[in-house]
């Protein structure tokens, strides 16, 4: 496995763009390791993942998928290859174990159809065109990244109790870190802090506005209580949509001292049959070679 594209023109933020390829792989089961550029603005993103099992083999638990990200905004590359867990391709930079901050999403059940990696590239792809004009211009002084989705407002907030068709769901990233979701309409709006989401995921009503459509719905604590409110947006876009979501509550979780633990300083792996082993090991549990100090 190996394939590298370029992309250009699009004007990505290219950090957000690794948050979400972190998310989604940890959405498919993988434990997650993260580097990037010390220098700022940071110009290249490493991610590795492998397969969270008990059963993971040996040669399992060494074997990893690699993500490169390098470049600018508007011309950058993206890698996909096959590595060794902890091992940092691009630099000396240490890894670190991304912590699973996020909301409950279900972006990666749309991805099924496919092999592994045909998924990541859609859905790499696809992201890419979902955040193209996100990055900022150095020294702007715009305050908010703003999406704006057409949306229908279905159900479950208080005091909305009929539907109300052609809305705007916006996806507010504030560079104070206040993020919001907000459904503009006729009828008024809708105002959801990402710190009060507790879960976003996509459901099929089965009846009413929208039939078998493809809808978010969100639990929300609002005035000490939890409420489900549910928007319908385009079934082509949905996927994006609700990665923006996630994306929005992870950084404000993030916010809040999240610590990562080093891949390299915590682990090693068995001179003789390759076994993760802890760091401080003398012999090898599985084999009883000796290891090197």
């Amino acid at each position: 496995m190996g394939k590298t594209e370029r992309f250009t023109g699009l004007n990505v933020d290219l950090e957000r763009l690794a948050t979400r390829v972190q998310m989604y792989l940890q959405e498919n089961g993988f434990e997650v390791a993260y580097s990037k550029d010390p220098t700022a603005p940071p110009s290249w993103f490493f991610i590795q993942a492998r397969k969270i099992s008990t059963l993971r083999s040996i040669a399992g638990a060494r074997r990893s998928t690699d993500i490169t990200i390098k470049g600018k905004p508007d011309e950058f590359e993206v890698a996909i290859s096959t590595g060794e867990w902890g091992k940092n391709m691009l630099s000396s930079a240490p890894l670190f174990i991304v912590p699973i901050v996020g909301i409950t999403a279900t972006v990666a059940k749309l991805y099924t159809a496919k092999s592994f990696e045909s998924n990541l590239w859609k859905y790499i792809k696809d992201q890419i065109r979902f955040l193209s004009n996100s990055a900022l211009q150095v020294g702007s002084k715009e305050r908010l990244d703003k999406r704006v989705y057409d949306c229908d407002y279905v159900e479950g907030y208080p005091g909305w109790k009929d539907s109300v068709e052609g809305g705007k769901l916006i996806l507010e990233r504030s560079r104070d870190g206040s993020n919001r979701v907000v459904f503009t309409s006729s009828k008024g709006d809708i105002v959801i802090p990402a710190s009060s989401i507790e879960q976003a995921q996509i459901i099929a009503r089965r009846k009413g506005l929208h039939e078998h459509d493809l809808m978010i719905q969100m639990v929300v604590k609002h005035d000490g209580k939890s409420i489900k409110p549910v928007f319908n947006l385009k079934d082509e876009i949905i996927a994006g949509v609700l990665a923006g979501i996630n994306e929005l509550v992870s950084e404000e979780k993030a916010m809040r001292s999240i610590e990562h633990a080093s891949v390299i300083t915590d682990v090693r792996y068995c001179i003789k049959c390759g076994a993760e082993i802890p760091k401080s090991a003398r012999f090898c549990p599985l084999c009883g070679a000796p290891q090197e100090s």
